[in-house]
């Protein structure tokens, strides 16, 4: 055997003797028992909350198709009461005399009619090709068994304190809220900021708009293409304050998917109304 061999021997030979025989009792290089880790609870991928996105993929998840039903049948809604709307206009146009209205005003308004007719089918037929993705059908497009959607979440503020309440509950740990809670709730309040504007200012300064230009109209003092105008535009704040709402439900769903919980387990401050 070689001197090297030997050597090398002797150098592993200590090296396997070297744990026994250097630590002590009550050293602090004695071997613990490994501690049990406590298991962290990590919270879910954040699931996309554009509303984009979100209408043209919502998933499976019963909140979520729930909630795309309903902003389908609320948007049909709205362009069904256009659609009245233009019905009535064109009547009471057509008794008046043919010098009233131009040529080029009566040609717009069975434009606007064909558009509002065609939106109304496609809100149809997405519920429809959306019902069939899930096996459901219906040829009537009424309101199927248990598919009434509850109310819209409360209007109002979360309470931070007790959402760090709902952590600490469901982790063990006491602490903030996540970065990824913190900004989706910085994204709720601007939503909320967006929809109270359009409730208080918004919507009935296009409603009183419209109503004015009707009176006009009737006194021969606005033309019919403004009376369309202030239509569309009431119509574009009503689908906006859709919008909004959903767009508020999405960010509520994922906060509360964040923070392990349903949306009606949201702790919200006291005295918030009822959306």
């Amino acid at each position: 055997m070689s001197y090297l061999r030997r050597a090398f021997l002797a150098v592993l030979a200590l090296l396997l003797a070297a744990p026994a025989q250097a630590v002590e009792p009550g050293s602090p290089l004695a071997i613990q028992p490994p501690s049990r880790p406590r298991p962290v609870l990590s919270p879910p991928t954040p699931r996309s909350v554009e509303l984009a996105r979100f209408l043209e993929a919502p998933g499976r998840e019963e909140a979520s198709v729930r909630l795309w039903l309903r902003f389908n049948r609320e948007a049909h809604g709205i362009a069904q009461g256009t659609r009245d709307f233009l019905d009535t206009l064109g009547r009471l146009t057509a008794q008046l005399p043919r010098d009233v209205l131009l040529t080029h005003e009566h040609v717009l308004l069975d434009a606007e009619l064909i558009a509002a007719n065609q939106e109304l089918v496609t809100l149809r037929e997405a519920r429809e090709w959306m019902l069939a993705e899930l096996g459901r059908s219906d040829p009537d497009h009424a309101l199927l068994e248990g598919e009434q959607p509850p109310p819209w979440s409360p209007d109002g503020t979360l309470e931070r304190e007790a959402l760090g309440g709902l952590v600490h509950a469901r982790s063990g740990r006491a602490g903030p809220l996540g970065p990824a809670a913190e900004r989706l709730l910085g994204r709720l309040d601007s939503v909320d900021r967006r929809l109270s504007s359009m409730e208080t200012r918004l919507l009935p300064a296009a409603e009183e708009a419209l109503g004015s230009t009707l009176l006009a109209l009737s006194s021969g003092e606005a033309s019919l293409v403004e009376v369309l105008h202030g239509l569309r535009f009431l119509e574009q704040q009503r689908r906006a304050r859709l919008e909004l709402r959903t767009q508020r439900e999405l960010l509520l769903l994922e906060v509360a998917r964040q923070l392990g919980c349903s949306v009606e387990q949201l702790p919200w401050s006291s005295g918030s109304p009822q959306g």
